[in-house]
């Protein structure tokens, strides 16, 4: 039996859920879209409201992100009106972000400063800490405090700073233009990238996504963070990808669940505003590579869809298996692969076949690494 990766054959199905997307199977009939925008969610359930109607919804009918109240949506329905899926308006554009070297992988958004005291932040952030993990904070020259978390083997960095403007945000998750708190954690679980270890030591290098590993670190300090009065989330190598607190909740998952590898809490996807190219951004820190597809077709819904389910499961198989793609590798997509935290699944005979590309040149001083080139076969 074969499965997503493997060239077609026999129907196979797995678990998947959650945080990267893919694509339902082909119905018979096409399915009518609806602009839809959500009024209640309480992670489980929730109401949508949209064409003089209002109906429920479940997190099975969601793909590719995570509900929030007032955010707007497509509702896909069947000839009889019952909900299909619910997906996000088309395909995003966004142009390039610029380059940079962030502070922490990750930052969050919060109303009011902890400062230098280290029983507040223990408070705060201990539920997402190591067993014995030691932590101190301390009042930084320049203002802000710099907080560092202990342990056998390892170490975690934390700066608060009390900010007057966050720069440029990739917003289009994030429902409204409300005012956003003046105070950031930026967290750095670790000196390296997982993406740069894995290309520095190879093989020998950790698995970012193992019980110690320094994804699966961030998800538990981030976790608390968001708990300890965090508002927003901002994926600092995602293209600064700006998240509400429930949506990074949601993204992040369960950091227990040691059969999860939620990369989507920490990518971005979208095409150039020329829809020339499909591509990620932010797999730096799920421990891959970003990846980019040409299209051909540039208003070809089919070529979209199938392009952005190939870019997911590139990331999928470099998160899964703990490594980065091999120039010349070939993969298949089944037309309908799910993606999610724990694995991918499908049920179609047939899919379309990629070969990996990857790039010659090294990036020149601060310059952005290019990405690995997905070609369609």
């Amino acid at each position: 039996m074969t499965g997503p990766g493997n060239p077609p054959g026999p129907p196979h199905r797995g678990d998947a859920f959650g945080a990267a997307q893919g694509r339902h199977p082909s119905r018979l009939s096409p399915p009518t879209p609806l602009p839809v925008q959500v009024v209640q969610w309480d992670g489980t359930r929730g109401v949508l409201e949209g064409g003089g109607r209002t109906f429920p919804f479940t997190r099975a009918d969601v793909v590719g992100f995570h509900p929030a109240p007032g955010l707007s949506a497509v509702a896909e329905l069947g000839a009889d009106g019952s909900l299909l899926r619910l997906t996000l308006p088309g395909h995003p554009v966004r142009p390039e972000p610029r380059a940079g070297r962030p502070f922490g992988w990750a930052t969050v958004l919060v109303a009011a400063e902890l400062g230098s005291s280290g029983a507040r932040w223990q408070e705060a952030l201990g539920r997402g800490l190591p067993s014995g993990a030691r932590l101190t904070a301390r009042a930084l020259p320049e203002g802000g405090t710099l907080v560092e978390a202990r342990w056998p083997g390892a170490h975690l960095l934390l700066r608060e700073r009390r900010v007057t403007e966050h720069g440029e945000l990739e917003r289009r998750l994030v429902p409204g233009g409300a005012t956003l708190p003046p105070v950031v954690w930026e967290v750095l679980p670790a000196g390296v990238l997982p993406s740069e270890e894995r290309r520095l030591l190879g093989p020998e290098a950790a698995d970012p996504w193992a019980p110690s590993g320094a994804t699966r670190l961030l998800v538990r300090v981030l976790r608390a963070a968001l708990e300890a009065g965090g508002t927003h989330l901002v994926l600092e190598h995602a293209g600064r990808l700006l998240l509400g607190a429930d949506e990074a909740r949601g993204r992040l998952g369960d950091p227990d669940d040691a059969e999860a590898r939620p990369f989507g809490a920490f990518v971005d996807w979208a095409l150039t505003p020329d829809r020339a190219r499909y591509r990620t951004l932010g797999m730096a820190v799920a421990g891959g590579e970003d990846l980019e597809i040409e299209i051909r077709h540039r208003e070809s819904e089919v070529e979209l869809d199938s392009a952005e389910s190939a870019l997911l499961f590139g990331c999928h198989l470099q998160v899964r298996g703990a490594r980065l793609l091999e120039d010349r590798e070939v993969f298949y997509v089944p037309k309908d692969v799910r993606i999610g935290p724990r694995g991918a699944s499908a049920t179609a005979r047939t899919g379309y076949k990629y070969v990996v590309s990857r790039p010659v040149e090294a990036p020149v001083g601060g310059a952005a690494r290019p990405r690995v080139q997905l070609l369609r076969g």
